[in-house]
């Protein structure tokens, strides 16, 4: 949740930025954390869906 909030604050930076070089270095940094966020988020759903998994597994057996 926090790097959600994390991102949120980042984005309104970028929003309230007010000249170019300001913005475009707000700019890198959002989307340098938004593709970590991307990347935690997608192992988040991995391991949700191999848990899902092990679980079918052991209630057929």
């Amino acid at each position: 949740m926090d790097k959600i909030q994390e991102g949120r604050n980042k984005k309104a930076a970028i929003n309230i930025s007010r000249t170019r070089t300001k913005k475009a270095k707000t700019q890198t940094e959002y989307t340098g954390d938004d593709t970590q966020g991307e990347r935690s988020m997608r192992a988040d759903k991995r391991k949700c869906v191999k848990d899902l998994a092990m679980t079918a597994e052991k209630a057929a057996k």
